[in-house]
């Protein structure tokens, strides 16, 4: 018996084979919480520290490349003023860290979190009107970039400004001495004298005040006058108080004037042909 073997030769050729792993990234950012104490508004200069914190969750991104994330505060409701009505106070946000940048860690897959400061500020003499809240809601947005083909969102959020304006009243009144008051009479005149004399005040916007004038008549060379806080020149409207805040001060000065007059029809006592006299002082009373 005879056997016969026979071989036959298999060739397997090995092609190279590459597999390309091009996965993109996913992922998103967003804020999660903002940190400011609240304020006061004095008229002094106000700066105050802030704290934004936020969040960002990725998937793979193959070889795990860091991705940044930026975020920007908006203009606010009124471009970077807060509101009371219709009362505007300017203010800033700045973000000392020049372009707020954050890089992930290196691996295929994480989340990330941290937080930047800011800085809120308000200028010196603004002279808001005083004891309101005033408010703003500012939006923070963002972009965030990845080396790798990306999608990566920053959804908008937004956070609340307050800030309580508790300005202390005052009253300037310019100038110190107010000018004297002059009344021209002739006797027995037909027509009531008339005279006055002007000043400015200056009280703190919005603050209440009130102002009167003691004492209120007198009597010169056998001439009774009277005396009446106005706040045009020879105004029979009298706006002395001294039982409610009447006024209400703004950002300029007002003027008032001190309107004096005579009753017609007065013989008084001069035995020349022209007299004058001077009165005792008047005080002019400011309360706020």
């Amino acid at each position: 018996m005879k056997f016969i073997s026979m071989l036959k030769a298999v060739a397997f050729m090995l092609v190279g084979l590459t597999f390309v792993n091009d996965a993109s990234a996913t992922g998103s950012c967003s804020v999660t919480g903002v940190t400011l104490t609240s304020m006061s508004y004095t008229n002094a200069a106000l700066t105050n520290n802030g704290t934004v914190s936020w969040s960002c969750t990725r998937s793979s991104s193959g070889d795990g490349s860091p991705f940044t994330v930026n975020f920007t505060f908006g203009a606010g409701l009124n471009s970077r003023k807060v509101h009371s009505g219709t009362n505007l106070i300017p203010y800033s946000l700045s973000n000392p860290i020049g372009n707020a940048v954050f890089v992930g860690t290196g691996a295929a897959s994480n989340t990330v979190a941290g937080s930047f400061p800011f800085t809120f500020s308000m200028a010196a003499s603004l002279n808001p009107v005083s004891n309101l809240t005033y408010v703003d809601t500012v939006s923070i947005t963002g972009t965030c970039t990845d080396p790798k083909p990306a999608t990566c969102t920053v959804p908008l959020s937004t956070f609340n400004l307050s800030i309580s304006v508790d300005t202390p009243v005052s009253c300037t009144i310019s100038p110190a001495t107010i000018p004297a008051l002059l009344i021209a009479y002739t006797s027995f005149q037909t027509l009531p004298g008339a005279g006055n004399t002007s000043f400015d005040a200056n009280c703190s916007n919005g603050g209440p005040y009130r102002m009167s004038v003691s004492p209120t008549s007198g009597t010169l060379l056998g001439l009774p006058y009277t005396l009446k806080l106005g706040t045009s020149a020879n105004s029979a409207t009298d706006i002395s108080s001294t039982t409610t805040y009447n006024l209400t001060g703004a950002v300029s000065p007002a003027t008032y004037y001190i309107n004096g007059t005579i009753p017609s029809d007065l013989g008084g006592i001069c035995s020349t042909g022209t007299c004058s006299d001077t009165s005792p002082a008047h005080t002019l009373k400011v309360e706020f």
